[in-house]
């Protein structure tokens, strides 16, 4: 019994031993098995981790070279516009030009320049690009009013944001006075020494940019000493760009030389004066595009129909003058009547106007010395009654100049 008792506890110690062992075996393959599937895991991670960094570092390449290229497409196009200041842009192509490189600049697909009218207070389209052509010929907007008008009134450039920010009360109003047929989302003035020169607006832009207030000021620095070097250099010519008549500037001066030469001769000198009749209605209802060649065709008119001798000029929008070299008022007068009728009847001005109008002209004649020695003042009391005619109706002649007040 003991040999038995012995033998079997012999074999159940080897049994636990071998028991112990096999277990020994088992948790520590467990735990390299768990350990090798923490090291996958930790791999994929550092994988999935690497992947990413290597996708977010290529698109940072990627948003570098298009930001590098925006960048370089900007300077470019900047560099466009600082090329102009030192040509002669003339006055009349820079609008487009401008607007042209904002669309470039902006990524804009609608554009427009407006250009400004002191005496009227309003802006007109000069210059449109993605805007239908009724659209933009019917465009006038009041100083003040819409988007447009409230940034030419506030003379700072106004983004689609900053319209948000104004208070309720401008709000409200830039709602009632909406431009039709745009919608702006900036709008640039131009300003140099105080004078408001026009303003564009910029609407449908497919994609904004971080530096979008840095281009709008260089934009707006750049195009503003561009179309007041354009404005000098004009004020230098002599010759209206519109019509090809005599400038304003022209005129003040022959007139001076005229009259001392007609005052040292003795003999006379006579001016007509010419304001054409309902001419804002006209814009109003046909646009500026029309208004122009309305213009034009005034001047071809003169300029076919006076004397070789004597001067025709544009003296400012709808206002002509025409200096009669050595002729008597009663002559002066009888020029005045056939221009008028020449005018008021030319098929080519009656086929621009719709049927409720009626284009006709009103003409001051004054002659030196019989209507006074000093020229100047004598002109700004003619236009002065020729004005209070035409509220009356118009197209009429105007040929004797009571004092003031008389």
């Amino acid at each position: 019994m003991t040999t038995l008792f012995i033998i079997s506890a012999a074999a159940a110690a080897i049994f636990f031993i071998s028991f112990l062992v096999t277990s020994g075996k088992a948790a520590k393959l467990a735990m390299e098995k768990k350990a090798r599937e923490e090291e996958a895991a930790r791999f994929r991670l550092e994988e999935r981790r690497l992947k990413e960094m290597a996708t977010n570092l290529k698109c940072t390449l990627t948003n570098l070279e298009k930001e590098s290229h925006e960048r370089s497409h900007a300077f470019m196009v900047l560099l466009e516009l600082a090329r102009t200041l030192g040509g002669k842009v003339e006055h009349e192509k820079l609008p487009h030009l401008l607007i042209r490189i904002a669309q470039q600049l902006f990524d804009a697909e609608e554009l427009a320049f407006f250009r400004y009218n002191e005496g009227r207070q309003d802006l007109v389209v000069f210059a449109s690009i993605g805007i239908p052509p009724e659209v933009a010929n019917n465009l006038i907007v009041k100083l003040g009013d819409g988007q447009v008008g409230h940034t030419a009134a506030k003379r700072v450039t106004m983004t689609k944001e900053d319209f948000q920010l104004e208070s309720n009360l401008v709000k409200q109003k830039l709602e009632q006075t909406r431009e039709k047929g745009i919608s702006p989302v900036f709008c640039i003035p131009f300003i140099q020494h105080d004078m408001l020169l026009g303003v564009v607006e910029a609407g449908r832009i497919q994609r904004r940019t971080k530096e979008e207030r840095d281009l709008l000021l260089i934009y707006q620095s750049l195009g503003s000493m561009a179309l007041d070097n354009a404005r000098l250099f004009d004020q230098l010519t002599t010759k209206d760009r519109l019509t090809g008549l005599f400038n304003r500037r022209f005129f003040d001066d022959r007139s001076v030389t005229e009259v001392n030469r007609a005052r040292r001769f003795g003999h006379r000198v006579s001016f007509a004066l010419l304001d054409l009749d309902n001419y804002l209605s006209f814009i109003e209802s046909n646009g500026a595009v029309a208004a122009d060649k309305l213009l034009v065709r005034v001047g071809g008119l003169l300029a076919e129909h006076v004397r070789k001798i004597d001067i025709s000029c544009r003296l400012d929008e709808d206002k002509f003058g025409v200096i009669l070299l050595e002729t008597e008022k009663p002559q002066a007068v009888q020029f005045a009547e056939k221009i008028r009728k020449i005018i008021n009847e030319d098929p080519a001005i009656r086929d621009q106007m719709l049927s409720h109008q009626q284009i006709t002209v009103s003409i001051a004649v004054l002659t030196f010395p019989d209507d006074g020695i000093t020229i100047p003042p004598l002109m700004d009391r003619a236009f002065k009654l020729l004005a209070e005619g035409q509220q009356k109706g118009g197209n009429l002649i105007v040929s004797q100049f009571p004092e003031d007040g008389s």
